[in-house]
């Protein structure tokens, strides 16, 4: 089911409505984390709006519609109003949304309620498997030391997994590997070890965990051969797209808080966005935040049609200025940048923690290398 492209246009508006009146009227705060009471208010408003995607008929949630421009439009413009309000909601939701697309995908019946019932963690245990996983999904062939890396990089029963997630997450689901290809395997937290590691980095409205599935138990389900590759490509595109746009609407509100900063305080006698030192730190953020606004531009297009190693590129090259612009946010507010009440520091620790989601970009040159068949 599609969107009409006459409707992308107030739909948005209207999540922009609601991000700006409920999501940052919840965190007017920045030193203090939204409460998961909070923070589940919220997500049931969302999905009574439709904003999300339920456990019921297919609707024009976040991540449900794909095939179209104007549909991938929309599911970035969902992300980049929520994540200006809030990073750490736009990654919850942004999670929970695709989790309940791939289950849809897979025929999985849907497990726990709407609130949070699956979360989605799409990569191994560490990185992205150098460039064997890209050449896999690629179609290379490959050897025997190509398949025990990724057996190893998708054991569950051996390696503890890190992710991130709402408290009242009750199912996660992931890929496992067998016999050469990618499995999609559904786990409840009742059935597996867990450990909670409370004041990660940043996203201070989730909260990190460790888990290992030591008895390999799950459902599990097999969509074989070149249709497991399309469905596991399909869902790194989406991710790693949703981590960009989260990017973009984060450093949309950073650049907001630069600007109005600058403007009122006073040094030698003049503004400081009249000093040329500050008035280069406003152009970097400016800069990062229009180059991720052409990345996700040239990424509007239907999901099949993309090529990975252009997301993962860009993914690469877009977090790394998120990351520095973020950083000039800070520099820009000086001494206070630092304090938590200011908002800047809250924001740096957000684009973060978006970086080293699905892999991180460190290892994404090794797995261009594999999918553009440079690894020798």
């Amino acid at each position: 089911m599609s969107i009409d492209p006459d409707d992308v246009g107030p739909l948005l508006e209207e999540v922009s409505s609601f991000a700006k009146a409920r999501i940052g009227g919840a965190v007017t705060r920045p030193e203090e984390p939204l409460p998961i009471a909070e923070l589940e208010n919220l997500t049931r408003e969302a999905l009574e709006l439709g904003m999300l995607p339920t456990g019921g008929e297919a609707g024009f949630g976040l991540w449900e519609s794909c095939d179209q421009p104007h549909d991938m439009e929309f599911n970035i413009g969902v992300l980049r109003h929520v994540a200006r309000a809030n990073v750490g909601v736009a990654f919850a939701w942004h999670r929970q949304a695709l989790a309940r697309c791939l289950e849809r995908s897979l025929g999985a019946a849907p497990a726990g309620d709407d609130l949070f019932g699956t979360i989605l963690a799409p990569t191994g245990h560490y990185g992205l498997a150098r460039n064997s996983l890209a050449r896999w999904l690629a179609g290379s062939e490959q050897g025997g030391d190509e398949f025990h890396l990724l057996a190893d990089w998708l054991d569950r029963r051996t390696h503890v997994t890190s992710f991130v997630a709402p408290e009242s997450w009750k199912f996660l689901l992931w890929p496992v590997w067998h016999e050469g290809d990618v499995l999609w395997q559904r786990v409840s937290r009742d059935n597996v070890w867990v450990r909670e590691l409370r004041f990660q980095h940043g996203f201070d409205e989730v909260c990190a965990y460790q888990i290992l599935n030591a008895s390999g138990e799950g459902q599990t389900w097999q969509v074989g051969g070149g249709v497991s590759r399309q469905l596991y490509a399909r869902i790194l595109k989406l991710d790693m797209l949703g981590l960009l746009a989260i990017g973009s609407g984060g450093m949309a509100r950073g650049l907001e808080l630069a600007r109005e900063y600058a403007s009122i305080r006073k040094q030698g006698g003049k503004r400081i966005d009249r000093h040329p030192a500050v008035q280069r730190m406003l152009s970097d953020v400016e800069q990062a935040c229009r180059n991720a606004d052409l990345a996700l531009h040239a990424c509007a297009q239907p999901v099949d049609e993309l090529d990975l190693g252009l997301v993962a590129a860009s993914r690469a090259n877009i977090h790394e200025m998120l990351c520095m612009a973020a950083n000039q946010v800070v520099q820009v507010h000086g001494g206070i940048g630092y304090m938590r009440d200011a908002g800047a520091e809250k924001l740096l620790r957000d684009m973060n923690m978006l970086k080293l989601q699905t892999g991180g970009t460190r290892e994404i040159g090794a797995f261009l290398a594999g999918w553009f068949g440079d690894y020798e």
